[in-house]
């Protein structure tokens, strides 16, 4: 709470002196110096009722009684991994692959962590162990993991 407070009192300051620079010179720079001005004294005494009820904390943003659910960070990872997993099935479909591509993995704040990649090759080769060791090759590349998470098997075609 108190973070945010300083912030915004910061930014309606640093906003106001931008502005009221532009506008200096203007027939309105007094309108638009008011106008900041008033801005900044409302950022300053928004808080002032919060803080005279005793109803604030010292926390940066009042986080600490907020429960994690972790059903969505369960959607949010297989979301992820599901895009994920259309963007490697496109990039073989590319190289000539008819394949089914399935990730598993975990989405923390700015990364995510590949555990598991499975790959559904289809359709009939000559050497396919080759074929396998290629597609391991190029999907350990494209989504940056190591090639042991990289699980390929030949399937029959459906058609």
């Amino acid at each position: 709470m108190i973070t945010a407070w300083i912030l915004g009192v910061l930014g309606t300051g640093v906003a106001g002196a931008v502005v009221n620079r532009l506008a200096a010179g203007t027939r309105m720079h007094s309108v638009i110096k008011t106008a900041c001005v008033y801005a900044f004294v409302l950022a300053v005494i928004f808080p002032v009722p919060l803080i005279l009820s005793g109803d604030w904390e010292l926390s940066s943003c009042g986080y600490e009684g907020t429960e994690y659910d972790e059903n969505i960070s369960a959607v949010t990872d297989e979301a992820y991994f599901a895009l994920a997993a259309e963007a490697l099935g496109e990039e073989l479909a590319a190289d000539g692959y008819d394949v089914d591509v399935h990730i598993e993995g975990t989405v923390f704040s700015d990364s995510a962590k590949v555990e598991k990649v499975i790959v559904t090759l289809y359709g009939e080769f000559a050497d396919s162990s080759s074929e396998v060791v290629r597609i391991k090759q190029l999907s350990a590349e494209y989504l940056e993991t190591d090639i042991s998470s990289v699980y390929v098997y030949v399937g029959k075609s459906e058609e």
